[in-house]
């Protein structure tokens, strides 16, 4: 595995603060929306679904995204993830901040 203690990796810490942490979640969305408290709470609450605990889309997901580019552009069919894709790097610094 590759040596990433040097690399920051502010997106993959963002991500996981924003599923283990509700409130501060919230209050960062307040503040950057610029609503009350809970406006933003529920506004996160709804939101979190459609954000991965990894980082990493699941495969149906990439999928589905690849069939709607393919669509979009008239393509005849959707282009292999292993093509567009290459999430080795999250999955590693997944595994050094012992994320699943």
């Amino acid at each position: 595995m590759p040596d990433h203690q040097n690399i920051v990796c502010p997106g993959a810490k963002a991500n996981r603060y924003f599923w283990e942490n509700e409130r501060g979640s919230s209050d960062v969305l307040a503040k950057y929306l610029k609503v009350e408290f809970p406006v933003a709470l529920e506004s996160y609450r709804l939101a979190r679904p459609a954000f991965t605990t990894n980082g990493i889309p699941s495969d149906e997901e990439v999928s589905e995204f690849l069939q709607m580019d393919a669509q979009t552009v008239g393509l005849a069919k959707a282009v292999p993830a292993s093509k567009v894709f290459d999430f080795s790097l999250q999955r590693d610094v997944n595994q050094e901040l012992g994320v699943k």
